[in-house]
């Protein structure tokens, strides 16, 4: 069973705001995505200059104070990005998973997204002697929607795990990488009937943008609680249909 906090929701008309409780997350849902939010489909169409910084510039006033990795600045991680791809442990998906100790004070989020697809769940863990565990890497193939996402952890001993790949083929490629002193602090989730867009944002002020402008979004900001991202679970099939999170205390690594 997942362990849900009570949330306070409260609708704004901003895709972040910062924590104005220090006992729960900031959850903010919107019923539909206004016109001062730049369609990405139609910059998709529409090449000109002037409507894709449009766009870029729309990011910009919404993450202010923030670096913000769109698809036209992603850092180049091809080394990084081939060494995992070497690897290619899929620990959740040994048998030797059900030995591995799942790590405790896991809270959720989520889910979000529509019912279908088969159901995926990819917490992190800790096996052998591990002390603690967090994620190194995340991969996404998006486009007008998420069409597949799959997480890679590192854990105390220098051991690189990762989940199965979750949902189709479709879609472009893009990676996050974060630092060692780098972890995830809210997430921002555009959906209905899949998943539409995921937002990324860090500790060290970094947003990681991903898919497309459909669907009605939720904004849960965790960090502000002392937690940080560490899996996900939803449901799949030639996209992501549905996700959700699983969050740890921040108190594990130090």
């Amino acid at each position: 069973m997942k362990n849900q906090l009570s949330t306070f929701t409260i609708f704004f008309f901003a895709l972040l705001v910062s924590c104005t409780n220090d006992n729960e997350p900031v959850i903010i849902n919107k019923s539909s995505i206004d016109s001062d939010v730049i369609s990405a489909k139609s910059i998709a169409t529409d090449t000109s200059y002037i409507s894709y910084m449009t766009y870029i510039h729309q990011l910009e006033q919404n993450f202010e104070g923030k670096t913000i990795y769109h698809n036209y600045n992603r850092p180049d991680f091809s080394k990084e990005i081939e060494h995992l791809k070497s690897i290619n442990s899929k620990e959740i998906e040994t048998p030797a998973f059900s030995a591995n100790t799942r790590i405790s004070n896991g809270i959720s989020f989520g889910p979000w997204g529509g019912n279908g697809g088969a159901s995926f769940d990819a917490p992190a863990t800790l096996s052998g002697n591990a002390t603690w565990k967090k994620i190194l890497a995340i991969k996404v193939k998006h486009g007008a929607v998420i069409d597949a996402i799959q997480v890679y952890w590192v854990d105390s001993n220098n051991i690189y795990t990762n989940s199965a790949h979750f949902g189709g083929n479709g879609g472009a490629e893009s990676w996050m990488f974060l630092a060692n002193n780098e972890y995830i602090t809210s997430l921002q989730v555009s959906s209905g009937g899949k998943v539409d867009k995921l937002v990324f944002t860090t500790n060290l002020n970094k947003v990681y943008v991903f898919g497309g402008s459909g669907g009605d979004w939720t904004s849960v900001d965790f960090g502000n609680i002392g937690l940080q991202m560490h899996g996900i679970y939803g449901k799949s099939g030639k996209k992501v249909d549905q996700i959700g999170i699983y969050c740890y205390p921040n108190s594990m690594f130090e």
